[in-house]
């Protein structure tokens, strides 16, 4: 099973990249997001997602782990295929398919080509308790460091946790170059 490819973009297509990793060209499909970031004779690594099929073994890669492990979320869904999964996450982000999914909001998801009203109601049902543990906020990286380290901070002083990741969530959002002194120190003024 691939999960991890390193190498150099040979190419990139509507859909796709094709990734030289010493050699050997790997078709990848990904989402809109992700082939924006890839450019020709690039370096690049992708977190993969293997689906084997009786009649072709496909790739689909993702720049941030997390939305990876989002698309496997998505495609566990009971008639969510890749392709569906890959329209999703080309028409919004993480952030908004995950906080969509907590709010009940199935017209989000429904934006996307292929999704219709009652799939888009599907997605919501089985990703809402999914979503509400995800702490993903409009806005922010799916991924970052520095919101982990922000918001253990604060949970270390005694907040609870809900409250400390929407504070460094909205804290980072806010002041998005600040150091770690003064992001901790707005956020404090957030949650006092």
């Amino acid at each position: 099973m691939i999960s991890l490819l390193t190498g150099t973009i040979a190419y990139t297509g509507l859909d796709h990249a094709v990734i030289d990793c010493h050699g050997v060209g790997y078709q990848v499909f990904a989402p809109a997001r992700t082939l924006a970031q890839l450019a020709k004779g690039q370096a690049a690594q992708l977190f993969i997602v293997t689906n084997v099929r009786e009649d072709a073994i496909q790739l689909y890669g993702f720049i941030d782990a997390n939305e990876r492990d989002l698309f496997v979320k998505l495609t566990s869904v009971s008639g969510v295929g890749p392709k569906l999964g890959l329209s999703l996450l080309t028409t919004l982000t993480p952030a908004e398919i995950l906080n969509a999914c907590a709010a009940s909001q199935p017209k989000t998801l429904a934006r996307a080509s292929g999704v219709g009203n009652k799939m888009a109601e599907k997605i919501v049902v089985d990703l809402r308790d999914y979503a509400g543990k995800t702490a993903f906020m409009p806005g922010t990286p799916t991924h970052s460091p520095l919101l982990s380290d922000l918001t253990s901070a604060l949970i270390n002083l005694g907040y609870q946790p809900r409250t400390a990741e929407t504070a460094a969530s909205e804290t980072i959002k806010d002041f998005p170059t600040e150091p770690f002194e003064q992001l901790f120190k707005h956020a404090l003024k957030k949650v006092a």
